[in-house]
């Protein structure tokens, strides 16, 4: 099975995801609460691990499906850790699509013990897993020296209530994708540098090709876009307490600014029906300038066997209103990976997310974006990733999807809400008023 190429910080690691979602047009579901691409998955849980040896301890694992490391290396990778434990740990790998995973999780915290022992998770389910106590807290799992070769947003991704709950493990987040040979065309020598340099330049692009596309059907993918325009005009979703701030000027203004590029034309016609393979494969077309999308569009760009643009698609930080003063602006969809707490070998668990998030596995990972602060900069990884720099200022400048107990109800909110706006059924105003209160309510009852 071939990979995408190694030079990108990767999120989907299998040509045949690239084949569906390129080849055949299959739109995903968005991954309720990853604001990203994640309910691509395959449509069924599959296992990948062999049967384990008689005697053998089993530490279960389930993670996702096309996300992170290809099964080969993570057989590879449990062989190993079952040889450092004198050949009596087996580690059983299991895979799932998002919505699959999300629904595992929350049925295995009613057994004893859990049928999983390590799962992979979307940073946005922390609250609700910890509220729920689903989840082994980590505190004291993370050495201090393991904690300062972290990014502090790493961590706090994946804690609540003053807890770490899971480690780090696939630093997903979106960038800007342009057609640098349209851009030339059009008299633009280089990515915009502001929001407003963008505007210009895809209103200069509408005469010769669609400026821009991307993911604004009804699911996840549009909270992402939204979360990510609000913070380009310097603002958030959600005050830290978890209230809704629809009503002040920055999510008024991103809802008015994707208005504006719907009735100016700036945009691909279908956008209210396009999830992110759909973007992505506009792009690779070579019928877009424009994208915002996450990791995967690279590992596909420069691929002939699914784009169209090989040599003409580039990556740059996505952009920030001019009056933020900030070089960028963009949004995370970071997964880690936790234990359950009803695990019937927590501290074998516990070992096994160290060993697979440790800075040994990950050196040898050289296609995708370590989380350690030293591998990203070691010589080795910017020869093989020239353009790690750009991922990096886009994940330092990544606002994250609210941290709600409630997320998963109130994304749903914010889908719907946004849809219409992009249908044009409600003003960029009435949209965000309508959310607004729906919020207030949902915030209200999880409250009591």
């Amino acid at each position: 099975m071939r990979h995408t190429p190694s030079a990108l910080p990767r999120l989907y690691t299998r040509r045949t995801f690239l084949d569906r979602g390129v080849r055949l047009g299959l739109g995903i579901g968005g991954g309720v609460a990853l604001g990203s691409i994640l309910g691509a998955c395959a449509t069924s849980s599959g296992n990948t691990a062999a049967t384990p040896p008689p005697g053998a301890m089993v530490i279960r694992a389930l993670l996702f499906d096309q996300v992170g490391y290809d099964p080969g290396v993570l057989q590879t990778l449990a062989s190993k850790f079952r040889s450092l434990h004198g050949d009596k740990v087996f580690v059983s790998i299991e895979t799932a699509h998002y919505r699959e995973l999300y629904e595992s999780i929350l049925a295995a915290g009613l057994s004893k013990p859990s049928p999983y022992d390590v799962v992979a998770l979307d940073q946005v389910w922390i609250p609700e897993f910890a509220s729920r106590k689903q989840l082994l807290s980590l505190q004291d799992q993370i050495p201090d020296d393991a904690r300062s070769d972290l990014m502090p947003s790493l961590l706090d991704a994946f804690s609540f209530s003053g807890a770490d709950w899971a480690m780090p493990h696939v630093l997903n987040v979106q960038s800007l994708y342009y057609n640098k040979t349209q851009l030339r065309s059009a008299g633009f020598g280089a990515p915009p540098n502001t929001l407003e340099e963008w505007h210009q330049q895809m209103t200069a692009l509408r005469a010769h090709v669609t400026p821009y596309t991307d993911s604004w059907s009804q699911d996840e993918g549009l909270v992402s876009d939204f979360v990510r325009i609000t913070g380009e005009f310097g603002g958030d979703l959600f005050d830290p307490t978890g209230k809704p701030q629809l009503l002040q000027q920055p999510a008024q203004l991103a809802a008015a600014f994707m208005r504006q590029l719907i009735d100016e034309k700036l945009v691909a016609a279908d956008i209210a029906a396009s999830y992110e393979p759909d973007a992505m494969r506009a792009f690779l077309s070579g019928s877009v300038a424009f994208t915002t999308n996450w990791n995967f569009v690279w590992g596909a760009m420069n691929d002939p066997a699914f784009s169209q643009i090989v040599g003409q698609g580039a990556v740059a930080a996505i952009p920030a209103a001019a009056s933020t003063g900030k070089a960028a602006s963009s949004v995370s969809g970071l997964l880690g990976l936790g234990v359950l707490a009803n695990s019937a070998h927590p501290d074998l668990a516990v070992a096994w997310v160290r060993y697979l998030t440790s800075p040994d596995v990950q050196t040898q990972q050289t296609g995708d974006l370590p989380i350690w602060t030293s591998l990203q900069k070691s010589p080795d990884l910017r020869k093989t990733n020239p353009q790690i720099d750009v991922f990096l200022a886009n994940l330092a400048n990544a606002r994250p999807r609210p941290k709600l107990v409630h997320y998963v109800e109130a994304s749903a909110v914010l889908q719907r809400h946004l849809h219409d706006l992009v249908l044009g059924a409600a003003s960029p105003s009435r949209a965000m008023a309508d959310a607004q209160a729906e919020l207030l309510a949902l915030q209200a009852r999880s409250a009591s």
